[in-house]
């Protein structure tokens, strides 16, 4: 399946990271849908006519690592679990090809507008003084502070559209890591399409709807949670992963 995605892939016009860095999405929406990774190669090759992709030498699949923390009580997980409209979460994210690291604080302002704020550090397992001076400036440091939650890996493609400001990230290979478990994911497909809003439907979104791909929203540090450790409190999402479940593993 690797090989058939990467041949399809070549289907695409390239773009440079330089190049994606003119397409602003200020007043941006953000919508996931999730897939069996037996669909992608039939989605990209129809998506091939209407984007462009992010390229790197001959490279067009990145590699990503993120280390997400969390306070004891796990504030960032149950926030979202109580369905807090203003919540965020706090990671290093490191790009593997590149080997670029940033701390990250992507911030959930409603139900679909997300903010994100970054600084470029060294990778770290624990938080300095230096990192919680950055954070500050956007979040309130809890008092039990931060410590490491959860690993993810994961494969990422991401498309441009041609004649549109939009931007697809299509994840595959999902793994997740804790102290106690690791988790692999190799039919996941999770799909972000980010437009600004006075562009209407995607065209991307028209391709998933004709494959009856439906949106699902859920992040991936709340999935590897559940995953890692059954036992977590998580009935808000029960529908959700019961859906991935049905998707990934079809009977």
């Amino acid at each position: 399946m690797t090989q058939i995605i990467k041949d399809t892939l070549l289907l695409f016009d390239p773009i440079s990271l330089s190049e994606m860095e003119d397409y602003k999405l200020l007043n941006r929406i953000d919508t996931k849908f999730i897939c069996n990774i037996k669909q992608l190669p039939q989605i990209l090759a129809l998506a091939s006519k209407d984007f462009r992709i992010q390229t790197s030498g001959n490279e067009r699949i990145f590699g990503y690592e993120s280390l997400y923390f969390d306070t004891p009580e796990m504030k960032s997980y149950y926030d979202h679990h109580q369905g807090k409209r203003i919540r965020y979460k706090v990671r290093f994210r490191k790009y593997l090809d590149t080997g670029d690291v940033f701390l990250e604080i992507k911030k959930k302002k409603n139900d679909i507008r997300t903010d994100k704020k970054r600084k470029e550090f060294e990778f770290s397992s624990t938080l300095n003084d230096q990192h919680f001076k950055f954070l500050n400036k956007h979040i309130e440091i809890p008092k039990s502070g931060f410590s490491p939650a959860i690993w993810t890996n994961f494969n990422r493609i991401t498309l441009t559209g041609k004649n549109r400001c939009e931007r697809i990230t299509i994840d595959t290979g999902i793994h997740f890591k804790s102290d106690i478990n690791t988790i692999n994911l190799p039919f996941l497909t999770v799909i972000e399409v980010k437009f600004n809003k006075t562009e209407g439907i995607s065209p991307f979104t028209k391709i998933l709807k004709d494959f009856r791909i439906s949106p699902l929203g859920i992040s991936k540090y709340i999935l590897g949670n559940i995953l890692l450790d059954p036992n977590i409190k998580h009935n808000r999402f029960l529908y959700k992963i019961n859906t991935i479940n049905k998707i990934c593993y079809p009977t």
